[in-house]
């Protein structure tokens, strides 16, 4: 477990870990006299943003869009999306939509005691009985918009999620029974969807219960192979009805899911375990899909954490510490290879230990779907609370800031489906808002909530990479319904293998609420800082955010600058800008840049140094952009940029040269400008080329000649008018 963890804090960006203090490290009364307190925002940036809402205000904003967009209060009919401005509802649904929006519901009926939420969630299961349940054969449909076979199949995860949103619905309306509905979703699972000979359930079976499908039905895997999903999702259902209604069989039928999952299902590439397989044949043996298709030993995130909950689940109910053992592993797994260390969140999938996109949707191999991101906080919840190790409920911290941040719609309001691996939706269908999204989300904010712990978030330093002359502001966001009490850092200060302890006690912005913040004084060069931030609120109770690391250090490295692009991009001539991109890298990235010149002649004149203009950034370069204009025909264009950082480095590009193109063009202008642009992008084959292209124009020249020669013989003298 310790080797665990040290890894956690090597590959996370944010990722807890309990600050232990040896016995020779001391508070240094130096560093503690160098505090400056700020309790006003003098020291933040006056373009930084702070998002004060907290999880309590996001789960009841995305109650609203759920109630006013999603669902027809007036017979519960659930609807599967809106488009990205809700222009376009669509209103076809499965039942997995009614399972979310009910104990959504009745989460947000929990939170507010608002009776019209528990008035909407009834006519919402009564709604999803009428559409979904079958009235001759025992269990529920699957979806409303497939085709007939297809839409009424029987499959495992469907019968539990028909099981648990009833289940919510009683709980919440007294007057409500669904036991002969809940009944038959149960029946479905032992009677015809559970394997007696090789364990666990079937992926899914005809209406009747038949094994045997038409030859024109396509799925990915066999319907009587296993698929972890509905695997575990049947099997965590039966764990719950055993339990209630004191049935040792339902009980015992989920242990052989269970046992069924972690004997077959377990995958590993390169002697590492990478979790879960997707799926397997009946009898837990592997089979080959067609090219193209997701593979069944795939490792799908948001399945995984399923998995977690269900082991959890077995482990509450048995106390078999192999399930407990398990969900940790498949945790590690997780964490390790679908975790994105550069910009955070989960990715969907991952296929051998790398990302994976079977569907090469939009180019972006490296998606963040929301539903991932919920359904992970909600498996991290249940970790934290059978456990109570604060690495988890950080996690989910670092994961809900995120996607508030950058997947919540602010002007239409909703979650969105989808980010790229920067988080950026880029097109409206990104854009779409799932029910089932809204509900996730609602239920996963309101659990942490319901915490009572103080939530800090949007941990930072600034300067981010402090130099020795640099005062460095501390600056965390904290909330708490019950008020928050004090908000402390305790670092760790290491200077040549010297430690010391510093305590900072951060006050609250007066003109941000929510933001806590103070500074100390400059930092030797090379100082190692390690720090978690503290917070208590009213009741007394404690939260530790942390390990967070950076190094004080001078920065003596120029920028370093390079050509991007010159335009237009093929050739540049007569009548065209001359528009001219450079980028700037800062190795480490440590100052800032604080500008970037062009300096530039034309033909033979001096030198002339023009300010360029930041356009963007492209990954850890810095875009910047100058347009010099139009130029006559032959003009030679020499260039350089030069760049300063904020320590004061300059940095040089190496010099270019650029020939204009236009009429009039000489075979020997043209000559030089071809040579010129194929040996500033590619010399040797530039070279090449030009030599042809040149050799071309000698050899059109020579054919005009010649025609004109004949033309003239045809005509013979000119007569004199």
């Amino acid at each position: 477990m310790k080797s665990k963890i040290m890894y956690v804090a090597l590959v996370s960006l944010v990722m807890l870990n309990i600050l232990i203090t040896d016995s020779d490290i001391t508070v240094s009364p130096d560093y503690i006299g160098e505090v400056h307190e700020i309790p006003t925002s003098m020291s933040l940036s006056q373009d930084e943003e702070f998002n004060m809402s907290s999880y309590h205000d996001f789960a009841y904003a995305a109650v609203d869009v759920l109630v006013s967009k999603l669902i027809n209060i007036t017979d519960g009919t659930v609807f599967h999306a809106g488009n990205a401005n809700w222009e376009l509802i669509q209103q076809l649904s499965s039942l997995a939509d009614y399972y979310w929006t009910i104990l959504a519901l009745s989460r947000a009926y929990e939170m507010s005691n608002n009776v019209t939420y528990s008035i909407i969630l009834s006519r919402a299961a009564e709604r999803m009985v009428d559409i979904f349940l079958d009235p001759i054969y025992p269990g529920f449909y699957v979806n409303e918009y497939s085709s007939f076979e297809a839409r009424t199949t029987k499959r495992p995860g469907i019968q539990a999620y028909a099981y648990w949103a009833l289940e919510a619905a009683e709980s919440v309306n007294a007057s409500l029974d669904f036991t002969s509905e809940k009944g038959s979703a149960l029946r479905c699972l032992t009677d015809i969807l559970y394997d007696p000979v090789y364990g666990g359930f079937y992926f899914f079976v005809m209406r009747n219960g038949s094994l045997t499908v038409p030859e024109y039905f396509f799925e990915i895997y066999p319907n009587d192979g296993k698929r972890l999903d509905h695997l575990v999702l049947g099997a965590a259902a039966l764990y719950d009805a055993g339990t209630s209604m004191g049935n040792s069989t339902m009980i015992a039928i989920a242990e052989h899911a269970v046992s069924f999952m972690l004997i077959e299902m377990k995958h590993h590439y390169n002697m590492t375990f990478g979790g879960l397989r997707l799926a397997v044949a009946r009898n837990g043996g592997p089979f080959v899909v067609e090219e193209g298709l997701r593979p069944a030993h795939t490792v799908v995130t948001d399945i995984n954490a399923m998995a977690i909950r269900t082991l959890l689940k077995g482990y509450e109910l048995t106390g078999n510490s192999t399930y407990l053992d398990t969900a940790d592993d498949v945790f590690y797994a997780l964490l390790r290879d679908s975790w994105d260390t550069q910009s955070g969140g989960w990715f969907a999938e991952t296929l051998d230990g790398e990302p994976f996109d079977p569907t090469n949707d939009k180019d972006v191999k490296y998606y963040k779907y929301s539903e991932i991101q919920f359904q992970m906080v909600i498996a991290l919840e249940r970790l934290y609370e059978i456990t109570d190790s604060q690495l988890f409920l950080q996690l989910i911290i670092d994961t809900l800031d995120l996607v508030l941040a950058r997947l919540w719609e602010p002007v239409d309001e909703g979650f969105v489906r989808n980010g790229n691996q920067d988080w950026l939706t880029p097109d409206e269908e990104w854009q779409i808002h799932y029910t089932a999204v809204q509900a996730q989300a609602i239920v996963a904010l309101e659990q942490i909530w319901s915490y009572g712990l103080p939530i800090i978030s949007n941990v930072r330093v600034a300067p981010t990479n402090p130099r020795p002359d640099d005062y460095i502001d501390f600056i965390a966001i904290v909330l708490d319904g019950d008020g928050v009490d004090c908000v402390y850092v305790n670092c760790t200060l290491n200077v040549d293998g010297n430690e010391t302890i510093m305590i900072l006690e951060l006050y609250e912005n007066s003109q941000v609420g929510g933001v806590y913040n103070n500074s100390i004084s400059p930092l030797a060069d090379n100082c190692r800082v390690n720090f978690v931030v503290v917070a208590n609120d009213t009741l007394g109770k404690e939260f530790i955010a942390g390990s967070y690391f950076f190094i004080v250090r001078k920065d003596t490295f120029a920028p370093s600058i390079t050509l991007r692009a010159i335009n237009p991009a093929n050739e540049v001539k007569v009548g065209d800008d001359v528009i001219i991109d450079m980028n700037t890298y800062e190795f480490p990235l440590h100052s800032g840049v604080y500008y970037c010149e062009l300096w530039w002649y034309v033909n033979q004149a001096p030198f002339i140094p023009v300010n360029m203009t930041p356009i963007g950034v492209d990954g850890d370069n810095v875009v910047w952009r100058i347009n010099l204009g139009q130029f006559h025909g032959g003009d030679r264009l020499t260039f350089f940029a030069r760049s300063e950082d904020e320590s004061g480095n300059i940095g040089e590009s190496i010099t270019y040269q650029l020939t204009i193109l236009g009429p009039p063009i000489t075979p020997i202008s043209a000559w030089q400008l071809l040579t010129l642009v194929g040996l500033v992008s590619a010399p040797g084959v530039g070279y090449l080329w030009a030599r042809s292209r040149k050799s071309n124009y000698r050899r059109a020249q020579r054919e005009g000649k010649k025609a004109a020669k004949r033309k003239s013989r045809r005509r013979g003298p000119r007569r004199r008018r």
